[in-house]
């Protein structure tokens, strides 16, 4: 197989791997994206030693059809489940406030009962 088409079959299990990591994070299956990401980063290492670029250097396969289109597939996967983590940390960040003023609210009305109700001292007379 020449360049490009191991080329093209390391991205498209590039490929295949986003669009696992998207489902993962759709989930909410934290463990198995981070397992993911390392799979996906042995991949990227076999891509720089299939073809070693220089410092900001480009591809000398970049510019063919194929290559872009799979380049882009996975940027745009890449970028929703970014967005999708951006939301669910929202929600997470949302619902920990939310937590934390009613752990505030409890405490204020547990505070303001046990002053209320101070303990009693009864006296027994005979």
């Amino acid at each position: 197989m020449d360049q490009r088409g191991q080329l093209l079959g390391l991205l498209d299990s590039l490929k295949q791997l986003s669009h696992e990591e998207h489902q993962a994070v759709a989930e909410g299956d934290f463990s198995r994206v981070e397992q993911i990401q390392d799979e996906k980063q042995l991949i990227r290492q076999q891509i720089d030693v299939l073809e070693p670029l220089p410092e900001g250097g480009v591809s000398s396969h970049a510019a063919a059809e194929p290559v872009k289109q799979a380049v882009s597939d996975i940027m745009a996967m890449n970028q929703e489940s970014n967005k999708q983590l951006l939301r669910r940390m929202g929600a997470l960040k949302a619902e920990a406030e939310a937590q934390s003023q009613t752990r505030a609210t409890l405490r204020r009305v547990q505070g303001a009962y046990a002053r209320r109700h101070s303990p009693v001292h009864w006296e027994a007379s005979t």
